[in-house]
């Protein structure tokens, strides 16, 4: 009888070690986000996807996702909420039936500008008994980026009627030497760069290029980070959002801009000083990705990109958003030569 006993308790000892060293094996674990570009208090969801890949039950699973502290979670069934030092995390105990998988939906928003990582998960199984657990650590590493909110720039159709009625005017007096849409006698007046000799050795008389009227509306985006305020990062944030609104507002006018910034970008994400001319929803997004990932580090001087800036084509429109408008004097000689169309952008707190 003791002889069995002995045998028993062996036994036991054995298949509690076997099943606590393979409690997590031929479990796989992963997660993914509904949205990577959202807006402030936007709702969105984690998805978590748990498989067992065994022929055995597990009677026992412990799942904690690790998330960041400013997120609230709308859904809390079955969870329980983990306030941790830097991060919050979501705790479930949770079983699965042999080769089965788990799907859990769990749905949050974030209430600010920025970028949020999502680091990982730790799953926990169980051993034979109920005694003991074994913890792994899961890498399951995503991210979402939060673009600002827009900001009151009520003015801006204002200045954009002065700007493209001066627009429509220079439409029919600056004439495109590129595009040449006939051609006309010569009167004397035109420069001899006009005249096409081979339509005048052909027709017998001098014939200068007719050319087309093609001035269009376009305008440069101008984001200076310089700043050496108090409450810098509060009129950084208005920054941001002023240059949002300015951007849709564009896109809704189908103005074409180009942009530019000394501001950086937190995360893996190509360089953001320059973005080209352009238009449309993969534009636009673009840029909001940058804002909502942008710090409050300058790349350079506002001076060195304001440089940047006038080395590209004149009679265009430029819009500066900058935390202070000290900053933009220099910009008055832009407008005082008549080769740009400026107006400057500066948070209220920054007047004050």
């Amino acid at each position: 009888m003791i002889f069995l006993l002995l045998v028993l308790a062996v036994f036991i000892y054995y298949l509690e070690r076997y099943s606590l060293d393979t409690a997590l094996e031929g479990i796989e674990y992963e997660r993914h986000l509904t949205r990577l570009l959202a807006a402030p208090d936007e709702s969105m969801e984690m998805v978590s996807t748990i498989t067992n890949r065994r022929h055995r039950l597990l009677p026992f699973l412990r799942l904690i996702e690790y998330l960041p502290k400013e997120a609230a979670v709308q859904t809390t069934v079955g969870l329980h909420l983990l306030a941790l030092r830097g991060s919050a995390a979501l705790s479930s105990s949770l079983y699965l039936m042999p080769r089965s998988k788990l799907e859990r939906r769990v749905r949050f928003s974030l209430p600010n500008r920025g970028r949020y990582t999502f680091p990982g998960a730790e799953l926990s199984g169980g051993d034979f008994l109920g005694l003991n657990e074994k913890r792994e650590r899961l890498e399951s590493f995503c991210e979402v980026v939060v673009y600002p909110r827009e900001a009151d720039v009520s003015d801006l159709e204002e200045n954009f009627g002065g700007y493209l009625g001066d627009l429509s005017v220079r439409r029919f007096i600056i004439e495109d030497p590129v595009l040449t849409i006939g051609f006309r006698d010569y009167t004397g007046r035109e420069p001899l760069k006009a005249i096409s000799w081979q339509q005048s050795a052909r027709l017998n008389r001098v014939m200068v290029k007719n050319y087309d009227y093609t001035t269009e509306p376009s305008v440069t985006v101008l984001l200076n980070v310089e700043c050496d305020a108090h409450g810098r990062e509060e009129l950084l944030e208005s920054c941001f959002s002023i240059t949002h609104t300015i951007c849709r507002i564009l896109e809704e006018r189908g103005i074409k801009y180009d942009f530019f910034t000394n501001a950086t970008t937190a995360g893996a994400f190509q360089s953001w000083d320059y973005l080209g001319e352009g238009l449309g929803e993969r534009h636009f997004l673009t840029i909001l990705e940058g804002l909502g990932r942008a710090s409050y580090l300058q790349t350079e001087p506002f001076a060195a990109t304001l440089a940047r800036v006038q080395r590209g084509q004149g009679h265009r429109g430029l819009v500066v958003i900058t935390p202070q408008e000290a900053k933009v004097s220099e910009l008055r000689r832009l407008t005082e030569q008549g080769e740009w169309w400026v107006t400057v952008y500066a948070p209220p707190e920054a007047a004050s």
